[in-house]
């Protein structure tokens, strides 16, 4: 049966934070969710990945066999984005979050779960909103020239160290 109904918008429709610590990957807390830092505003859509980005498939045929049959391997993950910078220290803060390499921590993303206009960086998160939850640690960050006229800018990727692609909201 097709779907029939309006499909999701990738527009201002994702909800972003970085989070110090997760008892469980698989069922954050709002608690501990909303004790990091919301970095929605702060990233650049360009250049933005979090995520599965492939699948190995492993292959291992006998003589026997007539194909090079596949089996799913491990997923490639990946988690890397642009932030913006501000002339505030105060406001300053993925600059001031990420300041070397190998700082541990998770990345939270939600897709979606909001009402069409509401702005998904001032929708609370709640108990029982499905979550990708990513284990990661920092690369170094990267300043990134300003070849064109724009905002400035930095890189910043992380190293993946585990992932739950559907994690769900639990209760404190």
């Amino acid at each position: 049966m097709a779907a029939k109904g309006p499909k999701m918008l990738n527009m201002n429709n994702r909800a972003l934070w970085w989070v110090p610590t997760i008892a469980n990957k698989n069922a954050p807390t709002v608690a501990e969710v909303t004790a990091g830092i919301q970095l929605t505003c702060l990233v650049t859509v360009a250049n933005y990945q979090f995520g599965i980005t492939g699948t190995a498939v492993i292959t291992d045929p006998s003589p026997c066999d007539s194909i090079e049959a596949g089996a799913p391997g491990m997923d490639t993950v990946e988690a890397g984005f642009d932030m913006f910078r501000f002339k505030d220290a105060v406001e300053d803060i993925a600059w001031t979050t990420f300041t070397d390499k190998g700082i541990g921590g998770y990345l939270v993303e939600r897709i979606g779960q909001v009402a069409d206009g509401e702005d998904p960086s001032e929708v609370p998160l709640a108990t029982g909103d499905e979550v990708a939850v990513m284990e990661v640690l920092t690369l170094s960050p990267r300043t990134l020239s300003p070849a064109t006229a724009g905002y400035e800018k930095f890189n910043q990727s992380f190293a993946p160290q585990s992932f739950a692609p559907r994690a769900v909201v639990a209760a404190a």
